[in-house]
């Protein structure tokens, strides 16, 4: 069967494209106008042209009917750009091309300049874009390409400035394409104000770009803090790379550390995707595992959280020990304060309290503490919970628990987990009973909050 038109003549621009076919021919006859300016002819015989093959064709009839030809480039040059022998064919006849068009092509010859590197083609984009309109879009990611650091400016402006989402849209792309060569600190903070922008879209963007700059970790920290989007908030967390965290707990004796909190750090574990470490004070720092190390270098830290609920010796004396054992142990030790002196602890307190111990007299119970410190704490908390609480030592006798606690209706130990003075309590001969509030990782809102505060943390 003899081949069709057709494919007659997709063989011949095979041909052409491989060199088997002279081109010399073919662009005489389309400068002379004896053939047809077909798009995909023009795109084969594009490849094929040094610069004066390309000069010729440029000045010829396309010159003052371009289209078919601006067509066929599009399609071509981003490839042909990457090529030094046909950047070299291009490059100047497209310079001289663009110089000579009306303002009906000048926008397409510019797009097709963008696709080569170099400091003029860079000046002509900037000067067409210093009043930037959305049909302009398509060169403000070619102006990026070329990565001439004081376009970084430029660009940061059109992305974070109210405007045509597409320009902002085109305005980030060219950030991205180039984003190595823009001077990093106003470019950082740019994107930090582009991250809690209203369009998602552009901040998570704005969140993708700060984490393939070389302090992306630190950038990204900085944003936890802010009012972000609920799926900007998922991304950031997805792209920052989370510390592990070392739980400091009482314990009991022997470093014995209470089912509730080692399942709290378990579930903590899964939902941060970093590893969580438990350390009881009654227990030797230990040895960290090579997850903990790897992530402790990804992150470039580690983070300490002493979930204690009393500024007593404990957080005074052990906890800067602890701390000192554990910095030669990674990179750098991020200590959070402990946990009875965070505000939202406080209030999340208070309102557990009010909500079991309404309409009763309740009493809440601390380990006995000393220190002017630890007295005005106590003020503090008392003001905040609307009641004073009672001092009682851990190694009381039930029936002393049971006399001292006189007259109460309900009582709450301030302890996460069970202890010595829970399960006294338990156990205590109250008459009339008393109500015996549980250990605080019992009551769901409070498992729920640690879970979500912890997630959160870097």
């Amino acid at each position: 069967m003899a081949p069709t038109p057709f494919q007659e003549r997709w063989q011949q621009l095979q041909q052409l494209r491989r060199g088997s076919l002279p081109a010399a021919p073919l662009l005489e006859a389309l400068c002379n106008g004896d053939l047809a300016p077909e798009p995909d002819l023009l795109a084969a015989l594009a490849s094929q042209l040094d610069q004066p093959g390309v000069q010729q064709l440029l000045s010829g009839p396309l010159a003052e009917a371009p289209l078919p030809l601006l067509e066929a480039l599009r399609q071509e040059l981003p490839g042909l750009a990457q090529d030094p022998e046909r950047q070299q064919a291009w490059l100047e006849p497209l310079l001289e091309a663009e110089q000579r068009a009306g303002a009906a092509h000048r926008l397409a010859w510019l797009e097709l300049l963008g696709h080569f590197r170099d400091p003029r083609v860079a000046a002509r984009l900037r000067a067409a874009l210093q009043a930037a309109t959305p049909e302009q879009a398509p060169l403000l990611p070619l102006l990026g390409q070329q990565r001439q650091p004081q376009d970084g400016a430029l660009l940061l402006d059109l992305a974070t400035r109210p405007g045509a989402l597409l320009l902002r849209q085109a305005a980030l792309e060219g950030l991205a394409v180039g984003l190595s060569a823009w001077p990093v600190a106003a470019l950082a903070a740019g994107l930090r104000q582009l991250a809690t922008d209203l369009n998602p879209a552009l901040a998570a963007k704005a969140v993708d770009l700060l984490a393939r700059l070389p302090d992306g970790a630190a950038q990204l920290r900085q944003l936890q803090r802010r009012a972000l989007e609920p799926t900007v908030a998922a991304r950031l967390r997805r792209r920052l790379p989370l510390s592990p965290l070392v739980l400091v707990v009482h314990g009991r004796p022997g470093g014995v550390i209470p089912q509730a909190l080692q399942e709290l750090a378990e579930e903590l574990q899964q939902r941060r995707g970093a590893p969580v470490l438990l350390q009881a004070l009654t227990a030797a720092p230990p040895v960290p595992s090579p997850a903990f190390e790897r992530a402790a270098q990804r992150s470039g830290a580690a983070t300490l959280v002493p979930l204690l609920l009393l500024p007593g010796s404990h957080v005074r004396t052990d906890l800067p020990a602890l701390a000192a054992a554990w910095r030669p142990l990674v990179p750098q030790l991020w200590r959070q304060p402990f946990l009875g002196a965070w505000p939202d602890w406080q209030r999340l307190l208070a309102g557990q309290l009010r909500q079991t111990g309404a309409g009763a007299g309740l009493c809440w119970l601390h380990h006995p503490l000393e220190g002017p410190l630890a007295q005005r704490f106590l003020t503090h908390l008392a003001q905040v919970l609307g009641q004073t609480g009672q001092a009682a030592a851990y190694n009381l006798a039930g029936e002393d628990l049971a006399r001292q606690l006189q007259g109460a209706a309900v009582v709450a130990p301030l302890t996460l987990a069970a202890n010595r003075l829970s399960e006294t309590l338990a156990s205590a001969p109250f008459h009339p009973p008393v109500q015996v509030l549980p250990p605080l990782l019992d009551l769901p809102a409070v498992r729920l909050f640690l879970l979500d505060r912890l997630e959160a943390l870097p």
